[in-house]
């Protein structure tokens, strides 16, 4: 059984150091690791080749393999290339994680354990951040008319494993296989919610195990810790709602649920700033997400095109 792995990373060096110790460091080694670089500018180009050539002489079996995008085409893009890389190779299944992704070092060996045992087409392991099991990861559909989702709750932890519906691109391990049918995760989302699409669309074929001892430490923000809108956001509502149209049981009614709950947004935020006393920068904030919504709205009868030049990455409330 051959595993093959995809990082793809952006101007966080030091994060990908560390992650790719990890991959590197594996009880159950890699037969193959592809690095998609999406056009970093800080020096992350000059590690990655450096790395590949000391590893020329010690790298995986099936190789070690650096690619360096020339424009960031964001999170759903780069795991759009690296996943036709990996479908071209001769291995059995493929992990899928971003640079802030640390796997423990017998996380392959634990999912190798539990692919002999079973028989679905996805697996992927419990992530922590902080020390803490971070269920929104793992998502089961609470709605399948208006796609709403639920974590899995902590209380599943504690068994050996569970079965769910929804995994982010945070060690997910697919059958390459699937990918090879299914194909390439939707690049023109750009970041968001690519993952979540991708998962639906083999959702009738398989769900997806979790192996909770198979453990990773995702480097990132705290539940709760994040900022409440960014550039991001304008990309996970825009991509939602394409995920609504394209699966909901009743697209329109889903649609109409959208606009509802979008305008809804807007007029709590504009009441706040008519009557609310805050500071500039929680007004500031209110203003932006107001001009997110309408963004949004306005491109409703449009698909996702990928990036938008009005919300480029580090932009946001000023």
């Amino acid at each position: 059984m051959k595993f093959g792995a995809i990082i793809v990373t952006y101007n966080r060096k030091s994060l990908l150091e560390e992650c790719l110790s990890c991959v590197l460091g594996q009880s159950l080694p890699f037969f193959q690791i592809c690095v998609v670089d999406n056009c970093s500018t800080d020096g992350t180009g000059e590690y990655l080749d450096q790395l590949s050539a000391r590893l020329a002489a010690s790298s995986p079996e099936g190789g070690f393999f650096v690619f360096h995008l020339p424009e960031n085409r964001g999170g759903a893009g780069g795991f759009a290339f690296g996943l036709e890389k990996m479908a071209e190779s001769s291995c059995d299944w493929i992990l899928i994680i971003d640079d802030d992704a640390m796997i423990s070092r017998t996380y392959m060996e634990r999912i190798q354990a539990a692919i002999l045992k079973n028989d679905f087409l996805a697996y992927s392991g419990t992530v922590k951040t902080d020390g803490r099991i971070d269920t929104s990861h793992r998502r089961r559909i609470a709605s399948p008319l208006f796609m709403t989702y639920r974590p899995v709750p902590e209380a599943a932890y504690e068994e050996k494993a569970f079965v769910y519906d929804i995994s982010t691109f945070c060690g997910l391990v697919v059958k390459t296989s699937l990918v090879r049918e299914i194909g390439l995760p939707r690049e023109e989302y750009f970041i968001w919610f690519d993952d979540t699409e991708y998962c639906l669309r083999f959702h009738r074929q398989s769900s997806i195990l979790n192996v909770n001892q198979a453990v990773l430490n995702h480097r990132t923000a705290a539940p709760g810790a994040a900022p409440p809108i960014t550039w991001k956001h304008y990309y996970g509502f825009r991509n939602s709602i394409d995920i609504g149209r394209t699966y909901s049981l009743c697209p329109a009614l889903y649609t109409a649920y959208i606009v509802l709950n979008h305008m809804a947004h807007i007029a709590i935020d504009r009441f706040c700033l008519a009557v609310k006393q805050e500071n500039e920068n929680q007004r500031n904030i209110r203003r932006y997400r107001i001009q997110v919504y309408r963004d949004v709205l306005a491109g409703l009868g449009q698909r996702p095109q990928g990036r938008d030049l009005r919300y480029q990455p580090g932009t946001g409330p000023n």
